[in-house]
């Protein structure tokens, strides 16, 4: 018989604070702190590296906001319910809003003549984002928010949480957990990229976006929460996952052709 862990996420706290927004506020803080070490060890302008931070997160919650109301409003079309006020207000926040808030704000920032920073600080910020998001998943497992499919197989859990105000327990796959596990190591992988030889040819922050983007696809079908909505059994996030893969192969397809053509003159 297989001893199977019960974990109660329900009200958890962190000395007395709720698990999610420490863990959140705990996971900008040490990365923040890297982001600092990598720009200086880079020599990238510490000040201006961090105004264009502080700018960026700013951009990051608003992006992770806004993809909120998208979600709630696929989940209304994937439950063929009316799109209302109270479905829009009736939603959290998405990672993927926040990367591309995060990504867009900090591109922006960089065409700034004040900025002083050049185009590869955007490498650097990409090897510290999936160290955050790793911190935050940690979060979503304490809080009870993007749940695991029920599942008795092995890593299963016996999971308490709370699904549409109601107590549930479940034993339950711990996806939080395994895909903060994957944040981690692909941070470990773009860390040494950073530190190699002729970094600026990695292209790191493509590298993340390809690895990051599958493993969500792949992710998702281990999810048992519903509020994020499906379509035809595909999820919001999976939609921007194909998004983010086609966007990458037309950037591919584009620069090869600029390439031959310059090979060519």
């Amino acid at each position: 018989m297989v001893l199977l862990i019960t974990f109660n996420s329900v009200n958890f706290q962190i000395f007395g604070i709720p698990a999610y927004f420490f863990c959140a506020v705990t996971g900008l803080v040490v990365t923040s702190s890297i982001y600092i070490i990598l720009m200086s060890f880079k020599k990238f302008d510490i000040s201006q590296s961090m105004r264009i931070l502080f700018v960026s997160i700013c951009g990051m919650m608003l992006g992770a906001k806004v993809f909120g109301f998208l979600t709630g409003i696929y989940r209304s079309i994937g439950n063929n319910e009316n799109v209302t006020l109270e479905t829009l207000l009736d939603t959290g926040i998405v990672f993927y809003g926040g990367l591309l808030g995060l990504l867009i704000t900090f591109r922006l920032c960089l065409y700034s003549k004040r900025c002083g920073l050049d185009k590869y600080a955007l490498d650097v910020l990409s090897v510290c984002i999936p160290l955050f998001h790793s911190i935050a998943r940690i979060g979503c497992f304490l809080s009870g928010c993007c749940f695991g499919k029920i599942y008795k197989g092995v890593l299963a859990i016996n999971y308490i949480t709370t699904i549409n105000g109601c107590i549930d327990e479940n034993i339950r796959f711990p996806i939080q957990l395994i895909e903060a596990l994957f944040e981690f190591l692909l941070f470990l992988y773009l860390l040494k990229l950073l530190n190699s030889d002729q970094w600026q040819k990695k292209k790191i922050l493509v590298k993340y976006l390809i690895f990051y983007s599958v493993a969500r696809f792949i992710f998702e079908y281990l999810r048992g929460d519903i509020r994020r909505g499906l379509i035809c059994g595909v999820s919001f996030s999976q939609c921007i996952s194909v998004l983010i893969w086609i966007t990458l192969g037309f950037f591919n397809i584009k620069q090869a052709i600029i390439s031959k053509q310059n090979g060519g003159l």
